[in-house]
Parts: C-alpha cells; structure tokens; sequence
C-alpha cells in the first residue's frame, strides 16, 4: 500500500458496516511508526499524496434519510484512512440492490455518478 499512489477499496455493507475480514486488513495497515506516528501534538499520518476511492454497495440506501445514522461504513472507512493521513478520498456507492424497483438501476445509477474531471 505505502508503495502505491492510489488506494480502491471496495465492499459491501453487511450490517450497517465493513465486513471483518477488511476491518482486520486495516489493523494491519495501521501500525506505528510505519503508516503514523505520534507527535507532540497527537498522531500524524505518514501516508500522504495518495488518492483513496472507495466503492461499496448496500441493499439499502444509507446515504439518504432517515437511514443515514445507520451508516457507519463510509464514516469508519474515512476516519482510519485520514488518520494515516489519506484524506483525497471519493466515495461511489451502489445502493438499493436489495430494494425492489432500485435494485434494476443501483449499478447504472451509481456509474453515473462518478465524476471524472
């Protein structure tokens, strides 16, 4: 990762948040010393000039209410990489799959919502 200038990742929500098996990737990334430190002034990250993307995709729609407090994905997900000091970070979410009458357009809609500039 620290060799790299772009970080995508990708996953479902699976009970309002990321699967465990990416929360115990994280653990290992989020070392001491290696990808942040502690400074006087508390911790500083030490992966910078990076973009991060995360795509995830949820059978319901987080990102609108009244379901946005049940999100903890993307806040999570953006809290840890800004404490490593990733802080370019895009979001594109496939919502809906689950929900009769999205789930037909979840994909296309979450395509075309991609900004590319």
């Amino acid at each position: 990762m620290l060799a790299a200038d772009i970080l995508v990742i990708c996953t479902p929500v699976w009970n309002f948040n990321i699967p465990s098996a990416l929360k115990a990737w994280l653990d290992h990334i989020i070392r001491s010393g290696i990808t942040f430190r502690y400074g006087t002034d508390g911790p500083v990250g030490l992966v910078q000039n990076k973009k991060a993307y995360i795509a995830l995709a949820s059978g319901g729609v987080l990102s609108e209410e009244p379901y946005t407090a049940f999100d903890f994905a993307v806040p999570y997900l953006k809290a840890v990489l800004a404490f490593i000091g990733l802080t370019d970070v895009s979001v594109v979410r496939v919502e809906g799959t689950a929900i009769p009458g999205l789930q037909e357009t979840a994909l296309e809609n979450a395509i075309s919502s991609i900004y590319i500039g």
